[in-house]
C-alpha cells in the first residue's frame, strides 16, 4: 500500500477584539462614558506591538458608544507559545487603555456595571474574527457556528453586576439589543445569494445589515475585520485569560469547518426555529438552559431536549482532536471546560463554570469584591488579566475533584485508544446469551458494565441503558468493589461518567428509615421522571455502615426501580477529621417491582 497524500488542516489567524466598559464616575453634561471615549479616539495611546510586530489599536463602535475594543489585529494561535504571547500584548495593552482611561477621569471596567444612568451603551462582545481562504470555507465556518449559536452563547453569557451581587440569567447584552439578530443558513456565500439573505434580513428583522446577525460572514466595522467571518456570540469577558480560551475554541471551529470543506462536506441546515429557540433560552438562563434537540414531528409528540451544560460538554467533546492538533494544554482549556465537566458529573455542586459565576463567588466571598475601584484596579494588572481565576476558586472550594479533573483532561488531550473492533482481529463476535425467561440479552455483569461506559464519547441514552441492563440481574448490586479494581484514577472516571447530572442528585443528612421519607421519596421521584438519580451522603466515617445497614432493611425500591451501590469511602477531612461518602444510584429498569 502506497501513501498518496497526507493532510492535516493547520489553523489560521484570527483577530481579537478585547472589549470593556467605560465608565465614569461623576458624570455630567459633557462628561460622560461617550465623551470620554471620544477623547481617548481622538488622541489614542500608542500600545505594544503584537507578535506580527504590529501594535494593538484601540477602537470603538457607533453603536455602544460607551464600550473600547482593544484590537490584536491578525494573530497566529497556532501552538501555545504563540498563544501565550498574543495573551500577554493583549493584557499589556488592557493595563495601558486601563491607566489612560483613568487618566481622563474613568475607570475601565468588565462590561455590565450597572450602578449608572445607563449600562447598556457599555454592554459589549469580545469580536473573535476568524481567517477563511475561500467562499466554500466561509459558507461552511459560518454554518457550522451557527449549529452551536445556543451553547456558544450559554458558556460565555455575561449579566449586569453591581454592589448587590450578579444579576441571574444569560446575556444581558443580548437580551437588550434590537440591532443583533440570530444567524441565517448561507447555501452559498456568492454575492448574489449574500444579498438574498440581506434582503431577507430587512424582511424579516427590519435589519438590513449581514454584520447584524451573531455570525458575520464578511466581519464587522467594530473589529476592521473585513474578509473575516466575525463572531459576535461572545459576550466581552472580564479576564483576558477566558478570551483567549474562547479564541482558542473560535481555532478549533474553523478547523473542523476546514476539514469538512476539504471532504467536500456541508454543515446540516437546523431549522431557523429551532436556532431561534435555543438562542432564546441561552440568552435568558445561561448555562440553565434547556435547549430542544430537534424540533417534534407530531404536535402531540413531546420535545427531545437537553441541558446546556450537556450541549457545551457535546461541543468540546467534539472539538477535541483539532485542540488536540492546536496542542491545546490544560491551563488553557481548564476556564472553558472543567467547570462545566464538575457541574454536570460531580456529587457536589457549586462550581465555577463561567465568569458570571466567579464574579458570584467573589461577591458571596467579599461584599465589596465587584466595587469598581477594585475590578478597575485588576484590569490595570496584566498578571491579574492572564491569570485562571475560575480554576483558582474551584481549586480551593473542591480540591480532590478539580485536581482529578486536571488529570482526566490531560488524558483526554492525548489521542484515545481506538476501540476495540474483534471483527477486524479476525475474532468472532460474542453475541450475548438471551434469558430464556423474557427472550432479551442477559443482564451485564459489573465489569461488563465498566467496561462498556469506559468506551470514549458514549452518549448520555448509551450510559444509561447499560445501566439498566445492568440493573437487571438479581441480587445486590454493588460497584465499589469492581471500581476498585480499576485503579484510583480510572475508577474516579467512571463514577463522573455514571453520576447523572446536578439536578437529579439528592443531598441526604442521615440513614433513612424508609423509602417514605423524604429525601428518599425526593430521589425516587427523580428517578421516575429523569430514569435515574443519585442519592449522596456526606457523614463521619464510622456512620457509613448505619446507611448500608438502613438500604438493606429497607429491601427493593418501590416502582420497578433499583438501587446500586456505587460510592463507599472515607477521606480526611480538615483538622484531620475522617469523614466517609456513600452514593447510590437509584434506575428505573424498566421492569415492575416484585414488592
Amino acid at each position: 500500500m502506497t501513501l498518496v497524500a497526507l493532510y492535516r488542516s493547520a489553523p489560521l489567524r484570527q483577530r481579537i477584539a478585547k472589549g470593556y466598559s467605560v465608565y465614569v464616575p461623576d458624570a455630567g453634561p459633557g462628561r460622560g462614558a461617550a465623551d470620554l471615549v471620544a477623547t481617548l479616539l481622538a488622541r489614542p495611546p500608542l500600545l505594544p506591538d503584537g507578535p506580527s510586530g504590529q501594535p494593538c489599536v484601540l477602537r470603538a463602535g457607533p453603536r455602544t458608544r460607551g464600550a473600547v475594543w482593544i484590537d490584536t489585529g491578525r494573530v497566529s494561535l497556532h501552538d501555545p507559545v504563540a498563544r501565550a504571547r498574543v495573551a500577554r500584548v493583549l493584557a499589556l495593552s488592557v493595563a495601558q487603555v486601563s491607566a489612560e482611561v483613568r487618566h481622563h477621569g474613568g475607570l475601565l471596567l468588565p462590561t455590565g456595571w450597572q450602578q449608572q444612568a445607563d449600562p447598556f451603551p457599555g454592554l459589549c462582545a469580545d469580536l473573535h474574527s476568524a481567517e477563511v481562504l475561500s467562499p466554500v470555507q466561509r459558507e461552511v465556518f459560518a454554518n457550522l457556528v451557527r449549529e452551536h449559536t445556543g451553547p456558544l452563547i450559554a458558556l460565555s453569557g455575561r449579566q449586569v453586576y453591581g454592589p448587590g451581587g450578579v444579576a441571574p440569567g444569560g446575556s444581558a447584552r443580548l437580551s437588550r439589543t434590537f440591532g443583533q439578530v440570530s444567524a441565517r443558513y448561507l447555501d452559498s456565500c456568492a454575492p448574489e445569494h449574500l444579498d438574498r439573505v440581506r434582503v431577507r434580513l430587512l424582511q424579516e428583522e427590519r435589519v438590513g445589515r449581514l454584520d447584524a446577525m451573531d455570525v458575520s460572514p464578511l466581519g464587522a466595522p467594530e473589529a476592521n475585520a473585513d474578509g473575516d467571518v466575525t463572531l459576535r456570540l461572545f459576550d466581552a469577558q472580564a479576564t483576558v485569560a477566558c478570551t483567549m480560551a474562547h479564541a482558542l475554541l473560535v481555532q478549533a471551529l474553523s478547523m473542523w469547518a476546514r476539514d469538512l470543506e476539504r471532504t467536500g462536506q456541508r454543515t446540516r441546515q437546523v431549522p431557523q426555529l429551532l436556532v431561534e429557540q435555543n438562542r432564546a433560552r441561552a440568552v435568558a438562563r445561561g448555562l440553565a438552559a434547556e435547549f430542544r434537540v430537534d424540533l417534534p414531528r407530531r404536535s402531540q409528540e413531546p420535545p427531545r431536549t437537553q441541558s446546556a451544560g450537556r450541549a457545551v460538554r457535546a461541543l468540546l467533546s467534539g472539538l477535541m482532536p483539532h485542540l488536540r492538533q492546536l496542542d491545546a494544554t490544560v491551563d488553557e482549556l481548564a476556564p472553558l471546560f472543567l467547570g462545566v465537566e464538575l457541574a454536570e458529573t460531580a456529587a457536589a455542586s457549586g462550581f465555577v463554570r463561567n465568569e458570571d459565576d466567579l464574579l458570584t463567588q467573589w461577591h458571596e466571598a467579599d461584599r465589596a469584591a465587584l466595587d469598581p475601584e477594585r475590578l478597575a484596579q485588576g484590569l490595570a494588572t496584566p498578571d491579574w488579566l492572564t491569570a485562571d481565576h475560575i480554576g483558582s476558586v474551584n481549586m480551593n472550594r473542591f480540591p480532590g475533584s478539580w485536581t482529578t479533573a486536571r488529570i482526566w483532561l490531560g488524558e483526554r488531550l492525548t489521542e484515545p485508544a481506538p476501540r476495540t473492533d474483534r471483527k477486524r482481529c479476525g475474532q468472532p463476535v460474542r453475541k450475548p446469551e438471551s434469558s430464556r425467561e423474557s427472550g432479551r440479552p442477559a443482564p451485564l455483569s459489573a465489569d461488563q458494565l465498566l467496561g462498556r461506559i469506559a468506551e470514549p464519547d458514549l452518549a448520555t441514552a448509551e450510559i444509561l441503558d447499560a445501566l439498566r441492563s445492568y440493573c437487571r440481574a438479581e441480587g445486590t448490586l454493588d460497584l465499589t468493589r469492581p471500581l476498585r479494581s480499576r485503579g484510583r484514577d480510572e475508577a474516579r472516571t467512571l463514577r463522573r461518567v455514571l453520576r447523572p447530572r446536578a439536578e437529579q442528585r439528592v443531598r441526604c443528612g442521615k440513614p433513612p428509615a424508609s423509602w417514605e421519607d423524604a429525601t428518599a421519596a425526593r430521589a425516587l421521584r427523580v428517578a421516575a421522571e429523569r430514569g435515574i438519580a443519585l442519592m449522596h451522603w456526606d457523614l463521619p466515617a464510622q456512620d457509613r455502615t448505619l446507611v448500608r445497614a438502613a438500604l438493606r432493611r429497607m429491601g427493593r425500591a418501590p416502582g420497578g426501580v433499583r438501587s446500586v451501590l456505587l460510592t463507599d469511602a472515607t477521606y480526611t477531612a480538615r483538622e484531620n477529621e475522617r469523614r466517609g461518602t456513600v452514593e447510590v444510584l437509584l434506575v428505573v429498569s424498566g421492569e415492575e417491582s416484585d414488592g
